[in-house]
This record gives structure tokens, C-alpha cells and sequence, in this order.
């Protein structure tokens, strides 16, 4: 009797710390040799949201930010990616998006598709990174990484900023975020 008792108990500590250590594993993230905290997260009905910033950053003032969407009302990627480019993309961002199909995925649908924003405030503008997959226990999870690029009104400048900030990266990041498990 007191080993089973025992046994239970120790059982429980096992399975509440392995949760409270899967649980902290969720605050920090790891992209581009860079660490993110858990700054953000809100849950809704529709969609599970969480913004993770760099050390030092805050939700108003930030240079990376990293995003984990899940989005609880769709099964298949299908389900929101033409309405969310429609409706969030599209009327926001400076030109069409770039979108591609991640063909090495172990995921039932993955795509990875770029896209700049332009926000009211001319001096920057917002490239997006953003994974898109149907996990197979048909959850829908969206990774994003957002890059804040400074903006003076003077195309050369502005030009030579958005070269710099992509050209040495991109690839990179697109390799990345195909690989990054987000069941």
C-alpha cells in the first residue's frame, strides 16, 4: 500500500515538473543564433498568439520579432491562407507575396512565404518571413519572423538599407524556418 502510494506520488512530481519543463521550454526560442522571450501571448477562441522578443526589447520598441500562431478554428492550411493573404496581407503590404511550397517537409501542407509591410509610420518598413503548416494531427501553426528595416524617404538609402538587411541573411532564414519543428 505505502509503495503504491509512493509510486503515485513520485509519478505525479514526474509528470508536473516534465510539463513545467516543456512549459519554460515554450518561453525562449531560438532563430538566426539569436535568443526570444515570451513577451506576449493571447488566447481566443479562433487563434492562439505568441510574440517573443529579444532581450531588452518591448512590444513598443522592437528591431525581431518572432510570432507562433495557432490557428485553432482551421485543419488544413487551405482553410486560412487565401482568406489571411486577402485580408491581412494584401491590403498592407508594399507588393504581392512571395510564396513558396516547402517540398522537404515532413508536414502534411508547409509553405513559407515573404512579404514586406508598410505601417502608417514612413520610417520603417516590416519584412515577414512566415511558415505556414498543417502539423499531421491537423493543427494549422504559423512561425513568423518580422525584421524592422529603416526607412529616410531617399530611395538609394532606403534601397542600400533593405539590401543590407536581407541580402546576407535571407537565405539563411529560409532555410531555418523550413527546418524548425512546430508540432
Amino acid at each position: 500500500m505505502i509503495k503504491s502510494k509512493v509510486f503515485a506520488i513520485a509519478s505525479l512530481v514526474l509528470l508536473f515538473s516534465s510539463e513545467i519543463i516543456s512549459d519554460e521550454n515554450k518561453k525562449a526560442i531560438k532563430f538566426d543564433q539569436e535568443n526570444y522571450e515570451l513577451v506576449f501571448s493571447d488566447e481566443t477562441r479562433s487563434n492562439l498568439i505568441k510574440e517573443y522578443l529579444r532581450k531588452g526589447d518591448s512590444l513598443e520598441k522592437w528591431n525581431k520579432m518572432v510570432t507562433i500562431f495557432d490557428w485553432k478554428n482551421a485543419s488544413e492550411v487551405k482553410d486560412i491562407l487565401p482568406k489571411y493573404i486577402e485580408q491581412v496581407v494584401t491590403p498592407n503590404s508594399i507588393r504581392k507575396p512571395n510564396m513558396l511550397k516547402n517540398t522537404k517537409s515532413v508536414y502534411k501542407e508547409d509553405y513559407i512565404f515573404e512579404f514586406f509591410l508598410s505601417p502608417s509610420s514612413s520610417d520603417y518598413i516590416e519584412y515577414n518571413l512566415h511558415r505556414m503548416i498543417t502539423t499531421n494531427s491537423n493543427k494549422v501553426i504559423s512561425f513568423i519572423f518580422a525584421l524592422k528595416i529603416p526607412m529616410t524617404g531617399k530611395k538609394e538609402v532606403d534601397s542600400a538599407n533593405v539590401r543590407s538587411a536581407l541580402e546576407e541573411n535571407r537565405i539563411n532564414w529560409f532555410a531555418e524556418i523550413g527546418e524548425i519543428v512546430l508540432e
